[in-house]
């Protein structure tokens, strides 16, 4: 093994420690996608908080979640300059 190839593969710390950032900012950052939808979602939802359609704005919430994980695949910026879950494991 020549190395230039040593170099350029990634140490299992190194991507394990990658996904492990990737994993905490896209939780974060769903979190914050979530709570967003779900305020967007109340006053869609009803006139008054009494009437609120609680299970459509806890699944739009989570919905809004789900696809924001989704979209973290491809890449954060707050992680390696933006490398997507593929690129931090190593692939």
């Amino acid at each position: 093994m020549d190395t230039m190839s040593q170099q350029a593969a990634p140490s299992p710390s190194r991507s394990m420690s990658g996904i492990v950032e990737w994993s905490k900012a896209a939780t974060v950052r769903a979190a914050k996608t979530a709570a967003q939808a779900a305020v967007a979602a109340v006053p869609v939802s009803a006139a008054t908080i009494g009437t609120v359609d609680w299970p459509l704005v806890s699944g739009t919430a989570a919905l809004a979640a789900v696809m924001s994980l989704l979209t973290s695949i491809a890449g954060l910026p707050e992680v390696d300059s933006g490398a997507s879950i593929k690129q931090l494991a190593g692939k």
